[in-house]
């Protein structure tokens, strides 16, 4: 991050962009093959080191400002093209140093994407061109290890075409602090480490072979290559393709339920990779716009399942965990877009949007007792459920299509009138239904991670309720808004926009839902010294009859020769339950924005904004709002000079509603006990609890720049403060096993976040073309998650083994030197 190098508006190699190559890697639309590069000393991938040209006149010698009222950073440097060879220009960068690291710094929270180590690192900048022919040539390179740089190399010839060719590579360090306990991380199947035997270790052993187990930083490698290629067939057509490969290599922690009251974190390996395809023929005409469009996606896995052996004895006699991966998947997905000018009286354009998508899983099914012979429980012959033949099918064979149609019209009958219509249609059809029978038995339903829960099997003629089938989610969306902008005079801008939203779904809590929204802008620039703006926005939404329960027809209670218990089939969940993302909802929203413009080149900038959801829940969300205020403050006394100081404040509070239950009783549904205020024979009146979750934010910081002579000196504070309270209160002591009559309400210990963070960079030219950067950054943060509390001395309770100690204290710094040299 700038901040965290204290180089908030330039990387740590400050290579000037050129702007006829600025212009030429921004003329591609949003397909294109990735839209950001970087690494932690250059988050931005160069593209940050540019000074707008907006911000210089001949005309004016003093400095210009945004529409906003913000002063322009700097003013762009003169061309320092430097002819080689054949008519080409060239200018850049080369850039070798040193980072060094003290203190913490294998803290994860401190290093999680930056992969910061000791040793050397490496930038450049190369720009070419020959005016010509237009011809260009780009390249960007920046490196501080194996696992965190990137490269891009753009060329070209303005008018005719542009390639892009680009490399990068980002570490994500999870944990600093884990203690694994296999030896092969990264293996299909994890194999406990000497000292512990699988299903055979004393809870002795393993505490004596924990205090004694070293911690290892656990992280995973993400790499991703791509091409791009823009061929401009004439001054009208375009051809484009472009492609990208990436992948996923290492560990992280994941949890591992196996059994009840048995829970072993797992170091779940990660090995992965994503392949994407985008092409089509884009037309720019005078009146007529078109574009035709091909998308794919396709997620592969290295590996189907992984297993891991637990050190605890097991009541199953299978002391092996299994788990499967997220499916492999393929995405298709073409499209048409067709935009028309309307000129004369009424000065607009509509354009209609046209697209069919086809998500597709078909990965071989993973047996659910692999790694198990012999029998379990003495009561499962695991020949019976370790081969693919104990499945209804092979492959998953399911799948999604999804049709889109949209337009929108855009009119401006006069001068100071807009207006905006647009209406979406979306069909999603999920494609395939799936049913567990095992044909080798008879039996419906599944063995559970391994035989960690062998009681999900029905037979016909029993009373037991389990999952069998899948969900699909078919949805239809409709949407329509229309809206005006209205310009009185030079001063005042007033918006207003209707919406209008109306969803069927199947198999969930409301089959139809119907959102309404108001959005109102009003933009006011009455004075040369005062901007503002002001935002509203209203929701409503309301559905037909809520049905709490809309997932039965997948379990065995619907299947031909259930038996119903004596007393009733528990239902899932109770009647008042509201799911918050489909059920009723009232929203608002309010956003101010302020912008002074002071004498002495100061700028001021103050927003504040608010939101407020209710969501009208007896069980569930009911209500959740945020508000935000910030504060800025700019000064730049002269061009060599920019001094600022900001301020941000933000807080949140998610107000949640549940009931505990006893797990008896009629569904009400089929007959039994009606609900009273949420409760029911399952969920009776007295279980329920409430929880609040407040969240409180301070960010604060300042910047200073200043150029002597040829050097500039940057110097950077920030302080993040953060603050999570959770707090409960029960409805009366059998809410939770653990609430008593004296202690119905209470709070868990306050999460607290805080960082303090300072940074300074020189740079110092030494010579006509050669310069030394010197940069440095210190940095301390406080953590406290109570979810981690006391895992310092002991990650054994019981039955229960965790890996992660979570996120730590640190204190860490960072020195680097830079050699540059001027091409």
């Amino acid at each position: 991050m700038y901040a965290r190098l204290g180089l908030p508006h330039r990387p740590l190699v400050v290579l000037p962009l050129i702007a006829a190559i600025g212009t030429a890697l921004a003329q591609d639309s949003g397909l294109g093959v990735d839209l950001q590069f970087g690494n932690d000393l250059d988050p931005s991938g160069m593209v940050g080191t540019a000074c707008d040209a907006d911000g210089a006149t001949w005309l004016l010698a003093e400095r210009k400002r945004t529409p906003t009222g913000f002063l322009y950073d700097c003013v762009p440097a003169a061309d320092d093209y430097r002819e080689r060879w054949n008519e080409w220009f060239l200018r850049g960068y080369l850039g070798l140093g040193y980072l060094g690291l003290g203190g913490d710094e294998g803290s994860s929270t401190w290093s999680r994407f930056n992969g910061f180590d000791d040793g050397p690192i490496f930038g450049a900048r190369v720009d070419m061109v020959r005016p010509g022919d237009g011809s260009y040539l780009d390249f960007r390179a920046s490196r501080i290890d194996a696992d965190s740089e990137y490269y891009r190399l753009v060329g070209g010839r303005a008018g005719e075409y542009r390639v892009q060719l680009f490399a990068r590579s980002q570490d994500n360090v999870l944990s600093s602090n884990a203690q694994s306990l296999w030896s092969n991380l990264g293996a299909q199947n994890l194999v406990l480490k000497p000292g512990l035997v699988r299903g055979a270790t004393s809870q002795a052993q393993l505490d004596a072979f924990m205090a004694a187990n070293p911690a290892s930083r656990i992280s995973v490698s993400r790499d991703k290559h791509g091409l791009g290629l823009n061929w401009f067939l004439d001054p009208r057509w375009t051809v484009f393709f472009n492609a990208s490969h990436e992948s996923r290599e290492g560990s992280r922690p994941f949890g591992g339920p196996f059994s009840f009251g048995r829970l072993v974190e797992v170091l779940r390996p990660i090995d992965d990779s994503t392949s994407n395809f985008n092409g089509g023929l884009r037309f720019a005409g005078n009146d007529w716009r078109m574009e035709f469009t091909y998308t794919g996606s396709f997620f592969r896995n290295g590996m189907d399942h992984f297993t891991y052996e637990m050190p605890y004895t097991t009541n199953n006699n299978n002391p092996v965990g299994l788990f499967s991966y997220e499916p492999e998947n393929d995405y298709h997905r073409i499209g048409a877009t067709f935009t028309r000018k309307i000129r004369a009286k009424w000065n607009g354009e509509f354009s209609l949007v046209a697209a069919l998508t086809s998500m597709r899983q078909d990965e071989a099914l993973v047996p659910g007792l692999l790694a198990c012979t012999g029998m379990l429980n003495a009561t499962i012959n695991c020949n019976n459920w370790n081969t693919p033949a104990a499945l209804s099918r092979s492959n998953a064979d399911l799948g999604i299509d999804n049709q889109r149609l949209a337009g929108k019209l855009v009119l401006q009958p006069s001068r100071n009138l807009t207006w905006r219509s647009q209406l979406n249609f979306l069909r999603e059809d999920y494609d395939g239904t799936y049913v567990a029978y095992n044909p080798l038995t008879g039996q419906y339903g599944y063995i559970g991670e391994n035989g960690a829960f062998p009681n999900t099997t029905w037979m016909p003629g029993a009373s037991n309720n389990v999952h069998i089938g899948n969900l699909p989610l078919d949805k239809e969306t409709l949407e329509f808004s229309s809206g005006v902008d209205w310009r009185l005079g030079n001063r005042n801008t007033l918006g207003a926009t209707l919406g209008h939203t109306r969803i069927e779904r199947t198999n969930r809590e409301y089959d139809v839902t119907t959102d309404d929204s108001l959005k109102l802008t009003w933009v006011n620039r009455s004075n040369d010294w005062l901007t503002l703006r002001v935002n509203y926005a209203f929701l409503d939404r309301r559905g037909d009859d809520y049905n709490f329960d809309p997932y039965e027809f997948m379990y065995t209670h619907h299947a031909p020769g259930f038996v119903e218990p004596a007393n009733g089939v528990a239902p899932h969940t109770t009647t008042a339950l509201r799911k918050y993302d489909v059920g009723e909802k009232r929203q608002n929203k309010l956003d101010l924005m302020t912008t002074f413009v002071l004498p002495n080149d100061m700028t001021v900038y103050a927003s504040v904004r608010a939101e407020d959801n209710d969501h009208d829940a007896l069980i569930g969300r009911y209500g959740y709002d945020t508000m935000a205020a910030s504060l800025q403050w700019e000064w730049q006394p002269g061009t060599a000079t920019t001094v600022s100081a900001w301020y941000a404040y933000d807080r949140s509070k998610l107000r949640v509603a549940n009931t505990n239950d006893v797990n008896t009783g009629r569904d009400p549904g089929l007959g039994g006990t009606p609900p009273a205020n949420g409760g029911n024979a399952a969920y009776p009146d007295g279980y329920r609890w409430w929880m609040s979750d407040t969240q409180r934010n301070h960010t604060l910081g300042s910047n200073f720049r200043h150029r002597i002579g040829r050097a500039t000196l940057d110097l950077d504070w920030s302080y993040i403060r953060a603050k999570g309270i959770t707090a409960w209160v029960a409805e009366t002591s059998f809410a939770s096993p653990t609430a008593t009559v004296a202690g119905l309400s209470g709070a868990f210990p306050d999460m607290t976040y805080r960082v303090n963070s300072l940074s300074a960079s020189l740079h110092m030219p030494v010579g006509q073309r050669t310069a030394v950067r010197l940069f440095g950054n210190w940095e301390r943060g406080r953590v406290f998650d109570w979810h981690y509390a006391g895992f310092d001395n002991d990650r054994t309770t019981g039955n229960l083994i965790y890996i992660d100690g979570g996120p730590e204290d640190y204190n860490a710094r960072l020195f680097g030197v830079m050699m540059e040299v001027k091409l």
